[in-house]
């Protein structure tokens, strides 16, 4: 079963496959999974232990970069000029040596590079999970409006792999270079166990986050190791996952995908501004 859309779909904005991909709630089930495989690159890992607030606001950090990225998703082209400029402007100053005496800057391409890689190999997970693998040419769709949100970050089309297929190759590759860094470990703790405060003013969302975050967010963890890549888990040295993890994150993907909300606050008012 594939997910071929009934019309065509636009290449940018809130209606296109990027933006659909990430505007939903299903999103957040692999959300983590690509912050933990930016992370566990080195010379990330040592930008985020160095120069990030991770360990005292987490749950805000989190949502930050959440945010930043759904409204790239959904930008027209001059709007993710517009803040692809931005992002940089946040990471010029952060540098420094990682955990091997090596240097790093966080507006080196390789590194903007991987962190954008995640979040597209985290979307193709998604859509597995919802029993909806994307065929050929949704696949090439999705990597076009990726590379497009590449290139408003900064990096030339001579950085980015030119297919999929390189892609892939690149990705795996670089899987194998992950370590144990020490946002992982952070990240693999007690902490991310904890669910964040949910949105004050909004007394049955609020209550439905609790109820949610009750069941949920005690097996977060063990979830987000259950959908890593096997390189992953051999690279960073962590034991293959129980599979009951990964069958929850599937029924979840499915789950929040027939339900008649599907997007984020932040999507359905874009779709909502664009359909007055």
């Amino acid at each position: 079963m594939t997910s071929r859309p009934t019309k065509p779909l636009a290449e940018t904005g809130t209606e296109s496959l990027l933006g659909r991909s990430i505007g939903q709630w299903s999103f957040l089930l692999v959300f983590p999974r690509a912050i933990l495989l930016q992370v566990a690159h080195p010379a990330v890992g040592a930008g985020v232990a160095q120069h990030s607030v991770y360990r005292t606001d987490l749950w805000q950090r989190g949502y930050r970069t959440l945010a930043h990225l759904q409204r790239l998703a959904h930008a027209d082209p001059a709007d993710g000029e517009r803040l692809g400029r931005q992002l940089r402007r946040w990471h010029r100053d952060i540098h420094g040596v990682d955990s091997h005496g090596r240097p790093y800057h966080a507006l080196r391409p390789e590194l903007f590079l991987w962190v954008h890689a995640t979040y597209l190999d985290s979307i193709l997970t998604l859509w597995d999970l919802r029993g909806r693998p994307l065929d050929a040419e949704d696949r090439r769709q999705l990597y076009r409006q990726w590379l497009r949100v590449g290139r408003c970050l900064g990096l030339r089309d001579e950085e980015l792999p030119p297919d999929l297929d390189a892609f892939t190759a690149y990705f795996t590759a670089t899987l194998t270079s992950l370590e144990h860094t020490e946002p992982v470990q952070h990240l693999l703790g007690p902490a991310p166990l904890t669910p964040p405060r949910p949105v004050s003013g909004l007394p049955l969302a609020a209550a439905c986050f609790r109820a949610f975050g009750r069941v949920l967010f005690p097996h977060l963890t063990r979830m987000t190791v259950a959908l890593l890549p096997l390189e992953a888990l051999a690279a960073i040295g962590l034991p293959p996952a129980n599979r009951a993890y990964s069958n929850l994150a599937r029924g979840l993907a499915r789950a929040l995908n027939a339900v008649p909300w599907r997007r984020v606050p932040y999507s359905a008012s874009v779709c909502s501004s664009h359909n007055r």
